[in-house]
């Protein structure tokens, strides 16, 4: 007898969609609600409207210096989880060679490691090579966190790349080098783009690594995190918690945009 094919009713998936998002997103609704409230104490009723918050986080100090620290980390490790990525995404999918499985699953490891667990490793070898601290560190915690996601998007990338074009290009008398700079690079950049833009968006809003490799000069989430225990600061950290969703989506959006291209 031929097995049924299972299947859900328009029904239970237009439920299911209404109750993931309301899970999902209402906690973001709230945060956005209580970021307007003039008032220090996150509770209904609310006291009124009020943009105060935004301006005292506009005028902190402190917080642009992290936020300037996070986009600089942020660029750094995603560039270096790119180019590394790229490279490792082309000598997997272009060559067959021994203890290729091995090397795939080493450099998955970031990706199943908790946070902690690679933060204190991080912190327990740059102690023993005697390596201070500093925004350094971190880049090079999060350019390991990101090399795994740069180099699953450059595999997906050239898995489809048709090397005809390539062996065109040097048939016509093009060496390697200038067939991978004005024939590959080029197909390939939207795949780029992505991995760079996804090994940025894990280095925003990473915490655990970072707490274990800041120096003395704290990215925006390790800020957020440490300001936390102050009940004053509350109404800025969510100011500032609404402005990091919104550069979140922005960046989601682009990189759906980058990838649909």
């Amino acid at each position: 007898m031929p097995r049924k094919k299972f299947s859900l009713s328009g029904q239970t998936l237009t439920f299911y969609f209404i109750l993931f998002s309301l899970f999902t997103y209402t906690p973001l609704f709230v945060l956005v609600i209580f970021s307007f409230n003039d008032s220090i104490i996150m509770g209904f009723p609310l006291a009124g409207f009020t943009l105060k918050w935004y301006e005292n986080f506009i005028q902190n100090d402190t917080a642009i210096s992290a936020i300037i620290n996070t986009v600089n980390v942020g660029v750094a490790s995603a560039s270096i989880a790119t180019i590394a990525g790229l490279m490792a995404a082309l000598a997997l999918v272009r060559h067959r060679f021994h203890g290729r499985e091995l090397y795939t699953n080493i450099m998955m490891l970031p990706l199943v490691i908790p946070g902690i667990l690679l933060g204190i490793s991080l912190l327990s070898l740059f102690s023993f090579l005697g390596i201070s601290l500093s925004l350094l560190t971190v880049m090079a915690g999060h350019a390991l966190m990101g090399l795994p996601f740069a180099m699953l998007v450059m595999m997906a990338r050239l898995i489809g790349f048709d090397p005809a074009l390539e062996e065109a290009a040097m048939d016509l008398g093009a060496d390697e080098i200038r067939t991978f700079r004005e024939v590959t690079l080029p197909i390939i950049s939207p795949g780029i783009l992505v991995a760079f833009m996804l090994a940025f968006s894990t280095s925003l809003e990473d915490v655990a690594v970072a707490f274990f490799t800041v120096g003395y000069e704290p990215t925006l989430p390790i800020y957020v995190y440490g300001m936390m225990r102050y009940a004053r600061m509350m109404p800025i950290l969510t100011a500032i918690s609404v402005s990091m969703v919104l550069f979140s989506i922005c960046l989601s959006i682009a990189q759906d945009a980058i990838r649909n291209r």
